[in-house]
Parts: C-alpha cells; structure tokens; sequence
C-alpha cells in the first residue's frame, strides 16, 4: 500500500492530478495496461469531491483522462531509463491501467488528508489476474 497525501487541494481538480501522479508510478512509470489499483479515498479527501458535487465516475473519468499518456514517454529508454515500450508505440496514447482496473474506494478515519493506493501486479495471459471484491456490511 502507498500513501497518498495532499493537504492543499481544495478543488476535485487539483487532487484528481495529485492522485493520477500517484498512480502513474504503480509497478513503474511505464507500466500501462497491465495492472489494476484501488485508490482508497479518506473521508476528507472524499468531502472535496461531494462538496463540488463530484461523483464517483465524475472522479473516475477525470482521472482516467489525466492516465493517458504520451507513447514518446513510455517507450524503452525515455527519460534515461531502459525500460519501455518498443519504439513503435511512440505516437500512441496509452491508458496507466486497463480497462476496469482502476478501482475507487472510500475508508478512513475522521482526520486527515491522507489517501492510499492499493496496487494489484501485471500479469499474463488473456485476463490476468482480476481483483475481486465484496461489500462488507457493519
């Protein structure tokens, strides 16, 4: 699990950006379309969202417009780092995470503008590993 702190935002905006830099870096920066993540919202983070009145796809679509990425940034040897796409996805636009695999929660405790990233693993075959999940009832 990875932190995710923002105390400043105070418009859906800003901490949609905020949280797409955190999930931009889940299993690596270049890693797109082969993991899932569960963005586990606080309650207070979650008041910035309602008192805008967002909701939760208006939240998810935003920050799945803010992970398309450029391919020239993904491709082996970009920004100095070997790993990568191969070159014939420079002119692509990619998604961070496949279809369905970003996954938004809410949780938390009373105080604090502390959010968290739970990230799955890319894997192989035709579907890969698939979270499951159930609602727990109090």
């Amino acid at each position: 699990m990875q932190g995710l702190v923002d105390q400043k935002s105070r418009d859906p905006e800003s901490l949609c950006r905020s949280f797409a830099a955190g999930l931009r870096v889940i299993g690596h920066p270049k890693m797109v379309q082969g993991s899932d993540a569960f963005l586990v919202v606080s309650p207070e983070h979650e008041r910035i969202f309602r008192d805008a009145q967002w909701n939760k796809q208006q939240v998810k679509e935003c920050l799945l417009a803010l992970l398309m990425i450029p391919g020239e940034e993904l491709i082996q040897g970009a920004g100095g780092m070997a790993e990568g796409l191969p070159e014939k996805l420079r002119d692509s636009v990619l998604c961070k995470f496949r279809d369905g695999g970003l996954n938004i929660v809410r949780a938390g405790g009373r105080a604090g503008l502390f959010s968290a990233i739970i990230a799955g693993w890319g894997a192989s075959g035709s579907t890969g590993s698939v979270p499951v999940t159930r609602q727990i009832h109090s």
